[in-house]
C-alpha cells in the first residue's frame, strides 16, 4: 500500500508539472473569447492530438480526466497571472 501511494505521488507531481507548462503555455497564446477553461480543454486536447500508441493514448486520457475532476484548481490556476 506505501509503495502504490508513493508511486501515486510521484505521478501526480509530475502531472502537476507538465499542466503547469501546458497552462504556462495557453496563457502565452492570444486570448479567446469564452469560457477559460472550456478553451483550455480545447488546447490541451489540440496539443496532444498527434499521439500515437496506446500507452501514450491513455495519458492523454488520464490527463483530460484529472483537468476535469479539478476544473475548479485549473480556473484558478487559468485566471491568475
Amino acid at each position: 500500500m506505501v509503495e502504490f501511494l508513493i508511486e501515486w505521488s510521484i505521478q501526480f507531481n509530475k502531472m502537476e508539472k507538465f499542466l503547469d507548462e501546458l497552462i504556462g503555455e495557453f496563457k502565452k497564446k492570444k486570448k479567446v473569447r469564452g469560457n477559460n477553461f472550456h478553451n483550455f480543454v480545447v488546447f490541451v486536447d489540440f496539443c496532444l492530438k498527434n499521439i500515437k500508441g496506446d500507452k501514450y493514448l491513455d495519458i492523454k486520457k488520464s490527463l483530460l480526466k484529472y483537468i476535469i475532476a479539478n476544473e475548479e484548481t485549473i480556473t484558478l490556476k487559468l485566471v491568475r497571472n
